[in-house]
């Protein structure tokens, strides 16, 4: 258990001290964290050469994460099992939220195609917070998604983020995903997006407040049948407003 704190802590250092070098140095950027330098982006295994670092410490991590990171994709890749593709990446992500957790905390960083990826991931495998941390700071970064995405981060991350919590509400309370939802939504508010996408996170924000805060879930129903009268929640508006009566 020590071996895994101390390996965690030493992957989330390494991130945090490249991304610092990488915001400081545009030149080593593209090269650190496989981010955009004019309009050519550099493979996320392409190895840093110039770069200072410390990663021979511990061979087994730091300086190698971009290259796992590509080689479980490529795995994921070759699998046509859905169910299977999830329970993989239930597998993979743990290694990776120390990285995560080190990139982010800088605040500031350039297009980094492996993060976006893995907010993805959390996404699929309902790990909703980091999911959440991620798409904060890429879309605070300008952030786009990379091939073979055709949307941009603002409309993956909230069509997702709906439709897995909607997903889970015949077995799960989604209450407990309520401040989560409402966080989701601060985020992305600047962001374009189609109607019937934004009104899915309204319809999920009202799901979870209903049973708690049902004069706030009666609001986020009605923004949501505003922008998508097919949203699917005027049964539940009517309940509510019925109830208050």
């Amino acid at each position: 258990m020590k071996s895994n704190s101390l390996r965690a802590h030493f992957i989330k250092t390494q991130a945090a001290n490249k991304a610092a070098r990488a915001n400081a140095d545009p030149r080593l950027s593209a090269q650190i964290l496989g981010r955009r330098t004019g309009t050519t982006m550099v493979s996320q295994s392409t190895p840093v050469s110039d770069a200072p670092s410390n990663d021979d410490e511990n061979p087994d991590t730091g300086s190698n994460i971009e290259l796992k990171f590509w080689n479980d994709d490529q795995q994921l890749s070759n699998i046509q099992s859905i169910s299977h593709k999830t329970e993989l990446k239930k597998e993979f992500l743990p290694f990776y939220i120390p990285w995560i957790e080190g990139t982010i905390a800088e605040g500031v960083g350039s297009q980094d195609d492996m993060l976006v990826k893995l907010m993805v991931w959390c996404l699929d495998t309902h790990e909703f917070k980091t999911a959440v941390d991620i798409a904060a700071y890429a879309l605070l970064n300008d952030f786009v998604m990379p091939e073979p995405f055709t949307r941009d981060v603002a409309t993956v991350f909230v069509e997702q983020l709906a439709e897995e919590m909607l997903s889970l509400e015949k077995d799960t309370d989604v209450s407990v995903h309520a401040d989560l939802v409402q966080r989701a939504i601060e985020v992305t508010t600047s962001q374009d997006m189609p109607d019937q996408v934004r009104a899915k996170l309204y319809r999920v924000l009202g799901d979870s407040l209903k049973d708690a805060k049902p004069d706030d879930a009666i609001n986020a129903y009605k923004i949501a049948i505003k922008l998508d009268d097919k949203v699917g929640c005027k049964k539940d508006l009517a309940q509510l407003e019925k109830a208050g009566e």
